[in-house]
């Protein structure tokens, strides 16, 4: 995806189908700034430290999507394979097999 707008575009279109599938989604982190990607980093949660190496959501083009039933999280009805290939369809990169609800391009 060239820009953030695509981005942006692109997401509408996985939520609108994560929707229509029935599943109940959560959407978190989808821009961080550089301080708040540099503590994920020293908290062990992401592979990116915002200084030397940038997350797709420092840019703003990336998002966590959680999946839940009655509050406690759970693996999406299609399965992650499913979102993840879908995603790629639209343009999106591949899944980080250690980061499941990561969705970036």
């Amino acid at each position: 995806m060239d820009s953030r707008l695509e981005f942006n575009q692109k997401l509408l279109i996985l939520l609108n189908e994560m929707r229509d599938a029935g599943e109940s989604f959560l959407i978190d982190y989808i821009k961080r700034s550089f301080a708040e990607q540099q503590r994920m980093y020293d908290q062990g949660l992401s592979k990116c430290d915002g200084i030397n190496k940038l997350s797709w959501h420092n840019y703003g083009r990336a998002v966590d999507i959680y999946f839940q039933d009655k509050g406690d999280l759970i693996d999406p009805i299609k399965g992650w394979e499913y979102w993840h290939q879908r995603w790629e369809e639209l343009g999106g990169h591949p899944e980080i097999s250690w980061d499941r609800g990561h969705f970036e391009g």
